[in-house]
């Protein structure tokens, strides 16, 4: 039976739920990063993290309302998607370069100002946040019951 006899509504309150966390404590630990430990790197990525949170955050309302339709074309979506993705990407290959950096100078978690293995938990975060960004996206066309694409959903 579950917790909630409305799957979908639950889902997309948990997903709001969980986005406004992420941008919480994205920008949160990019204050403290930088202010306190001088870690740029980490800094910089927990405040990405924090503003695909953001993103999220918004598309997934959006779902909730079922007003997606009313915001973004599917041409946009899908741009959407296309971003999400290579910004996916590009985060990866920076988790897996700091992790190999990390391993390869043998470069202790300890102490935090300098620490590749603390960048690439906020690397990874911002792959999750550019993931499901995707995934809200994805949801987004399929919520909109959107067709082919034609040339009146351009810009």
């Amino acid at each position: 039976m579950g917790c909630c006899q409305n799957r979908d509504r639950c889902c997309s309150i948990w997903r709001i739920v969980q986005s406004s966390l992420g941008i919480f404590i994205g920008i949160s630990t990019a204050f403290v990063f930088y202010h306190n430990y001088h870690n740029a790197q980490a800094a910089g990525w927990a405040l990405a993290s924090g503003v695909f949170a953001a993103a999220a955050l918004h598309l997934a309302i959006l779902i909730h309302k079922k007003t997606i339709r009313s915001w973004y074309s599917v041409l946009h979506l899908r741009s959407i998607q296309l971003l999400a993705f290579l910004v996916t990407d590009i985060s990866m290959a920076a988790f897996v370069w700091y992790l190999f950096y990390a391993a390869y100078y043998k470069i202790p978690m300890v102490p935090v100002d300098n620490s590749a293995i603390v960048t690439s938990v906020w690397v990874f975060m911002t792959a999750k946040w550019t993931f499901l960004i995707w995934l809200f996206a994805r949801l987004g066309i399929k919520e909109g019951e959107y067709g082919t694409i034609s040339e009146s959903d351009g810009f």
